[in-house]
């Protein structure tokens, strides 16, 4: 079991990082916030086809940052809920929510042992370098099981750990495809939107092999219904992916070469309750 440096310390320094990084990313073009207060949407081809129909459904979206694929889902119809870590960003989110009348809601609170009072939910998703701020897989896991429904689906997307390997950094900063349980604080100046950002921060980030996740989800209750390797990323996460072809980036000159993502659906085989120690909405 992986565990998080005494405890809440690594959340706290963690939410102090992206509270910086929100400020910056509203304003960088990385971001297409225009797109979406002008009634586009942010969601990718994975993502898309995984979950598939949500009209109608109760939508929960872990580590949402501000909110832009929440206010996607919701423009396709889903009652959709979005949780982040950082106060900055959630404020952001609830803004852009009210800005394009979306049905969408918004909850600061850390991921691991969170219960939404209002769950539970039809379908639970976290899409693109999220796992790598979790310390207590076997808590996030319980937490997603705990917000579905009876027969609910979890739809997680993420870029592949073994990047981490051959792109030391890109992932988790732990430079191998197994990582430490307690990884040491390490020091970030700008942000992946905009490295030349005027900004400095510590953060705490995980390496997760995929045979960890899926363990957690299957301890957590959950029934592994697919798992997926993709040879393309969603986003030009590395140089090498020099085409995009459909709304994913290929290497075009050594194509199957590497997994740049995987994906994983779980449905939940029993009904939710309140693990120890839930942390609700702030």
């Amino acid at each position: 079991m992986s565990t998080a440096p005494d405890g809440s310390h690594a959340v706290r320094v963690n939410r102090t990082a992206w509270d910086l990084r929100t400020g910056v990313h509203l304003t960088s073009d990385f971001y297409p916030t225009r797109r979406v207060r002008a009634g586009g949407s942010t969601l990718k081809p994975p993502e898309r086809e995984l979950v598939g129909e949500v009209r109608g459904l109760r939508l929960l979206h872990l580590q949402c940052h501000f909110g832009l694929d929440t206010l996607s889902w919701a423009r396709l119809g889903a009652r959709a809920t979005g949780v982040d870590l950082s106060p900055v960003a959630v404020r952001a989110a609830r803004r852009l929510a009210a800005e394009t009348g979306l049905d969408a809601r918004f909850v600061c609170a850390d991921v691991q042992g969170f219960t939404d009072p209002g769950a539970p939910y039809d379908v639970v998703v976290s899409t693109y370098g999220v796992l790598c701020w979790l310390g207590d897989l076997p808590r996030w896991a319980d937490s997603v099981a705990h917000n579905l429904r009876p027969g609910g689906r979890f739809v997680l997307v993420e870029f592949h750990p073994l990047l981490e390997v051959l792109h030391p950094g890109k992932v988790s900063g732990a430079g191998r495809y197994f990582g430490p349980d307690r990884p040491p604080a390490t020091w970030t100046q700008g942000t992946y939107a905009d490295p030349a950002a005027p900004i400095r921060y510590r953060e705490y980030r995980w390496q997760h092999p995929v045979g960890s996740v899926l363990d957690a989800l299957i301890a957590a209750g959950l029934v592994l219904e697919r798992v997926e390797e993709y040879p393309y990323s969603s986003y030009r996460l590395l140089d090498e992916l020099d085409r995009c072809v459909n709304g994913v980036w290929v290497n075009s000159r050594s194509p199957g070469r590497l997994p740049y993502m995987y994906a994983v659906v779980a449905r939940a085989a029993r009904g939710p309750r309140a693990p120890a120690g839930a942390e609700g909405p702030r």
